[in-house]
């Protein structure tokens, strides 16, 4: 098949839909699938960003043999990730597409991209299978949220099919309207490199981290939706039995200035560590440091960074919203109250002073990550675009 990926969100933008996409692209490919990707335009700083070049020529902006569509665009101020781009979707695609000759179009979001593969998938009379990634309504002031739910509604009701990594995503939509065929799929999580550490290397890696004591570790952006002031303010509590624990958060965005005044206000600044963006290479170390994960996020639907604690053996404590209630199963991790540090620190502190219980959750974590390794999620999606294809005229 060939097979058309239209993002809002893409390369090098600093985002799990990225990752995602580009994981399930590759693994087609490897199964003889043609892809294309298309995104918006990125500026140079968006590519320093993620230490990545900037393609000077557009025959070198690919990925291993995939080839990336730009279309204009501008930056949105403020975003999560502060690399945001709205592409203006003006058909321009489609002469491309005509070459391209795509036999699935598949849309990653119901906005500007979302629009323009709508156009491309009508006028080619191709199927317009589609995905959504998160609760959109979460970025937007409350008196928005339920035009943006209709309008998701809307624009998934133009597709074939339509998947989001948690069933509930979907219940929403239908709620206001959403009438499609479509269910649940999980993204995929490429986790070779994140493996459990050996006593040796747990050593060797708080070293080189310079941390001492056990480590809780949250991995992602700094988005002040993903909450990690809530890990911090349980900080104090955790101390009191764990003084020379240390919580280690990666990654940028916007709500760092803000995590540095609460670390401050707090008193807990030695122990809290920020390591800014890391390389994977690093990140599989850092992982590697912890002894568990955490994710009190409100917003995320699935989170890659969790599947990669998981894949490290590290078991997990996460706020019980949005998708990762479906994705904390109760022998890998913990579930708690969302906004709630007090009830982070219980849930931590249980799993830092209880050993083999950590052990036999970070046992079953590892088992339960290769539910999302790319060959079985990119096997789903063959059997999607197949029956898309059957239903088309």
């Amino acid at each position: 098949m060939k097979i058309a990926f239209y993002s809002d969100n893409f390369y090098p933008e600093l985002s799990g839909i990225t990752d995602t996409i580009v994981t399930t692209g590759k693994e087609l490919k490897k199964r003889g699938h043609e892809i294309v990707y298309v995104g918006p335009y990125y500026a140079p700083a968006d590519y320093a960003k993620a230490n990545r070049q900037y393609p000077e020529r557009p025959e070198d902006d690919q990925i291993e043999g995939m080839p990336i569509v730009r279309l204009r665009s501008i930056p949105l101020r403020p975003s999560p990730t502060g690399q945001s781009r709205f592409a203006i979707p003006s058909g321009r695609t489609l002469e491309y597409m005509r070459t391209f000759k795509p036999d699935i179009i598949h849309t990653q979001s119901p906005y500007s991209l979302g629009w323009e593969a709508r156009k491309v998938a009508v006028g080619l009379g191709v199927p317009l299978v589609g995905t959504n990634h998160t609760a959109i309504e979460d970025f937007f002031p409350p008196f928005t949220r339920a035009l943006m739910r209709r309008w998701d509604a809307r624009y998934y009701n133009s597709c074939d099919f339509v998947s989001a990594p948690y069933e509930r995503l979907l219940g929403r939509m239908r709620e206001v309207g959403f009438k499609k065929p479509g269910h649940a799929v999980p993204n995929p999580a490429d986790l070779h490199e994140f493996l459990p550490a050996t006593a040796e290397e747990k050593i060797a890696d708080r070293e080189a981290f310079g941390l001492q004591g056990p480590v809780i570790l949250y991995a992602g952006r700094l988005g002040v939706e993903k909450r990690v002031d809530v890990m911090v303010r349980a900080m104090p509590i955790l101390l009191k039995e764990f003084p020379t624990l240390t919580l280690v958060a990666t990654g940028h965005g916007a709500a760092r200035t803000g995590l540095d005044k609460l670390v401050q206000k707090l008193g807990v600044a030695k122990q809290v560590r920020f390591t800014g963006f890391l390389s994977r290479a690093a990140l599989t170390h850092a992982y590697k440091t912890a002894d568990l994960f955490g994710m009190t996020s409100t917003s995320d639907s699935q989170s890659l960074a969790l599947m990669q604690g998981y894949a490290s053996g590290l078991p997990a404590v996460c706020a019980a919203a949005r998708g990762l209630p479906d994705y904390v199963p109760a022998d890998c991790g913990f579930l708690i109250e969302p906004n709630n540090p007090a009830d982070f620190a219980a849930k931590a502190a249980q799993l830092l002073r209880d050993e083999p219980l950590r052990a036999r959750m970070g046992v079953a974590a590892i088992d339960y990550s290769k539910n999302f390794a790319p060959e079985k999620i990119a096997q789903q999606w063959e059997e999607i675009y197949s029956e898309a294809l059957k239903k088309t005229p």
